[in-house]
């Protein structure tokens, strides 16, 4: 009765702010020179921003303060454009960026992804569930990059690991040894209870077809390098509905489908490359490496200090293809893939080849003009011109006032750490600037509704409550 109380009230309040609405014609909370804020806007805020502290109710202190948040966002795009941000080629290249990634992810979804975990594998995948087998594995890996010593060196190290099973040594103590997966050789190399179809190497899933139970394989060649498999005990379980697990059973096909899907991708890539032109500055390439301390005696995991390059070698472009290039500083823009040797520096490169040839064609498809593509973009639009607004008139005013020596005695001790005097410093220029934005903007509370923007809001958190 008491869940069922809740929800009348909320439903009550919503009807009549809905009803006042269209009474009054009114729904605005805030007014400036082009725009407004609206009652649902600051009541999705503050119930999304109040979602986990129930203690908060709505009143008019923090209705205000949403409400001038919102202006504010909105205020700033409308700023960032009459300074002509949008014209900026930083601010361009940065939004093509972001369009690029967008489409690339989209695109790979349904034209490489799709191609690869299709209806019919997810059913198989299902059909399969049960039964399951707990497998184990002993693995020597073979990088693709990987000498021929390597591989031999693999080889040989999987064939002796063989021959001590085979005179009667215990496949856990072994792969603790030898096994090199990290992951798994802990474990005495188990995988858990695991369907052949959730094995991720081909090479396994065809062995465990034939394997019988409680043996192991001979040595396997996979895509990764060499295995010797194990199956132990079988069990029976559950199938739940499908409808429950699809997703489940997607991921899992994800990730277990790497390889099938970077085949799928390499044979794209290759054919847009010679599509579009897709042609790399190997001189460009090796003068790179080199300024980074590549040398004759490098090898492809020797670290390099790419941080030697100047402004003018980030400007470099390392590949070019039809209306495009692929630019040095493009390969440091993600602060956790930044490559740190030749082989990180080649596989970056080509990360990033990929994601400019399939997003042209993205684009040739006319993914761009999906929906949700739109909506995500527009909001990747202003999100920039915000960001940009704010370096142009907070951060980089804050720099040339701290370089200035009178500036550092204005802000007192000079023993004061430099971090602690520019956050001070950005936050005082932040506040000027957005009052200056308020005034010029005109920005205007409309008082007389905020009485039903609060019944709205006191009716959401007492239906979540």
């Amino acid at each position: 009765m008491k869940s069922f109380h809740i929800l009348r009230v909320s439903i009550i309040v919503i009807v009549q702010f809905y009803c006042f609405c269209s009474k009054t014609g009114d729904t605005t909370l805030a007014t400036f020179k082009g725009g407004s804020v609206l009652i649902n806007e600051y009541v999705e805020y503050f119930f999304s921003s109040t979602r986990y502290q129930k203690d908060v109710v709505p009143d008019e202190e923090n209705l205000k303060h949403i409400v001038t948040l919102k202006a504010l966002e909105k205020i700033a795009v409308l700023e960032a454009l009459e300074q002509d941000i949008d014209q900026d080629s930083v601010y361009i290249e940065s939004y093509e960026n972001n369009l690029r990634k967008t489409l690339f992810y989209r695109y790979m979804r349904q034209e490489i992804i799709n191609k690869v975990i299709t209806d019919s594998l997810i059913e198989k995948f299902y059909r399969n569930y049960t039964p399951q087998y707990h497998m184990s594995y002993i693995m020597r890996p073979v990088p693709r990059s990987s000498p021929a010593s390597l591989e031999e060196t693999q080889k040989d190290t999987i064939e002796f690991v063989y021959k001590l099973l085979e005179n009667g040594r215990d496949f856990e103590d072994l792969a603790k040894k030898y096994s090199q997966d990290i992951t798994t050789n802990p474990k005495g190399g188990s995988l858990g209870f695991v369907i052949r179809e959730s094995m991720g190497d081909a090479a396994l899933r065809a062995t465990m077809d034939t394997l019988a139970d409680f043996s192991w394989s001979a040595p396997i060649r996979g895509f990764e390098g060499y295995y010797i498999l194990y199956k132990g005990e079988k069990r029976e379980v559950p199938v739940p509905p499908l409808d429950e697990i699809r997703d489940k059973i997607w991921q899992t096909l994800y990730r277990t489908r790497r390889h099938d899907i970077e085949k799928v991708l390499d044979v794209r890539f290759e054919d847009l490359s010679t599509k579009y032109n897709y042609t790399p500055n190997e001189t460009l390439i090796e003068n790179v490496l080199i300024k980074a301390g590549a040398d004759s005696a490098s090898t492809l995991a020797s670290d390099l200090d790419f941080e030697r390059l100047s402004e003018k070698d980030m400007g470099e472009a390392l590949a070019t293809y039809d209306d495009g290039y692929i630019k040095v500083y493009e390969l440091f823009e993600e602060k956790n893939r930044v490559p740190g040797n030749k082989l990180e520096f080649k596989e970056r490169l080509e990360t990033l080849s990929q994601r400019h040839l399939l997003s042209k064609h993205a684009i040739e498809l006319g993914y761009q003009d999906l929906q949700d593509i739109k909506e995500k973009m527009e909001d990747v639009r202003e999100s920039l011109l915000r960001s940009f607004l704010h370096r142009r008139n907070v951060i980089d005013v804050a720099k040339v006032r701290l370089e200035t020596i009178e500036e550092t005695k204005v802000q007192g001790d000079s023993s004061e750490p430099d971090q602690f005097r520019r956050v001070r410093m950005e936050r005082r220029l932040r506040e000027e600037f957005e009052e200056k934005l308020k005034r010029k903007y005109n920005f205007r509370f409309v008082g007389k509704n905020f009485a039903a923007a609060l019944e709205v809001a006191k009716g959401e958190k007492l239906g979540e409550n």
